[in-house]
């Protein structure tokens, strides 16, 4: 009989596959939306509706999944929507108009957030006593390689094919989680703490979550503008550039995967959080100065600094955010996953909007001022009482 050490090695294996590859389906169109707003003959703020539809539903998840997600077995509810989510990736296939390809990622939307409340579920609660931190730092390490995989996948396959392949292909890799899933042996509960109107307002009304929250939507509204509209600027830059090298860029994503290891211990160098965030401020401001450039080896470059002041600024505020909760811990939590993608969902279609009625270094400026706002949020955290 196996020991516990090598179950839990092997439920840790089945479950960051099956994250590697549920978070791939998240960002597979990203590169490719100058293709589809081409093929489909739509703007850029259109094209950006297909992240979206995605990124709404996640926003939405705490507040009305935790109605019919309570209690079910994480193991289940993954068999079922890895296998539904299969089936939605494979009718890309069949679209031909854009309204089916936003409807379909509407679906994926609303299966999406079943299955990363599951795999989160699972990866917290096989972990030994004294692990879970470091498993769940497994967990968001694999949410980040497959943040960059689905697009490498989805500049690799539309470049030498056509913007279905990457679907098709996704589709029939997701029978390997779904496959894999079946030899879980450890299971667990969702643990889905509801919202409601009075638990958000016990929350809020502790000026330290209200700045937190606020610092969160200002900057992943900044990253996310930048990494939805860059596509659209390179090929502003090079009409001919292929979504193969746009995906390139998305290289420097990968920094996050060390930062969300070893935030804990460079803010701790740095003495407290707030020099941490600064820190990840500053590296985004850089970021934003370098995509005033048109060089393509510049920018790929400086997507490393950009993304890694942004991870670093989302460990570092997630961890601040658990540190600060002594109650209403998933309440908490349930806030930060809404607004985080509250603000992604926003981001990725007002920018596109902007950029299409006015230019890049508008969009650039106004980014760079609503930075300025978050480090203003930063500042007052210190008037907030957390050195107290």
């Amino acid at each position: 009989m196996p020991s516990a050490e090598t179950l839990y090695f092997k439920n840790r294996l089945i479950v960051l596959c099956a994250t590697v590859f549920s978070f791939s389906t998240l960002y597979i169109p990203q590169p490719m939306l100058p293709l589809l707003a081409d093929v489909f003959t739509v703007s850029a703020s259109d094209a950006g509706l297909l992240m979206t539809v995605c990124f709404l539903p996640l926003g939405l998840a705490p507040i009305f999944y935790g109605y019919f997600l309570q209690a079910i077995p994480a193991r289940l509810m993954l068999l079922v929507a890895l296998g539904l989510l299969a089936v939605n990736l494979l009718a890309f296939s069949l679209v031909s108009e854009f309204w089916q390809l936003v409807v379909l990622r509407g679906f994926q939307g609303l299966i999406l957030p079943a299955i990363f409340t599951a795999l989160m579920t699972y990866c917290a609660s096989m972990a030994p006593p004294g692990q879970v931190r470091r498993s769940v730092g497994y967990y968001i390490a694999a949410t980040i390689l497959g943040g960059f995989l689905g697009r490498a996948i989805g500049g690799y396959f539309s470049s030498g094919f056509d913007w279905h392949t990457p679907y098709v292909v996704m589709g029939l890799a997701m029978l390997i989680p779904l496959w894999l899933m079946r030899y879980a042996s450890a299971d667990a509960e969702i643990s889905f703490e509801r919202l409601d109107v009075g638990s958000i307002t016990r929350v809020l009304a502790d000026v330290n979550y209200r700045y937190v929250y606020l610092i969160l939507a200002t900057v992943f509204f900044v990253y996310a503008a930048i990494l939805n509209l860059i596509p659209f600027r390179l090929h502003e830059i090079d009409s001919s550039i292929s979504p193969l090298t746009i995906s390139s860029l998305y290289l420097g994503y990968l920094i996050g995967m060390p930062i969300a290891f070893y935030s804990e211990t460079l803010s701790r160098l740095l003495g407290d959080e707030r020099r941490g965030l600064m820190l990840g401020l500053g590296l985004i401001f850089l970021g934003l100065l370098a995509y005033f450039s048109s060089q393509f080896l510049f920018l790929l470059v400086m997507m490393f600094c950009f993304a890694g002041g942004f991870f670093f600024i989302h460990s570092t505020l997630s961890g601040l955010t658990n540190q600060l909760a002594r109650e209403h811990k998933g309440v908490v939590n349930g806030l930060y996953i809404s607004i985080y993608y509250f603000s992604g969902a926003l981001a990725s279609w007002l920018p596109g909007y902007i950029y299409e009625r006015h230019s890049w270094n508008t969009i650039l400026l106004a980014l760079i001022g609503l930075l300025a706002i978050g480090a203003w949020f930063v500042s007052r955290l210190r008037v907030a009482g957390i050195d107290e």
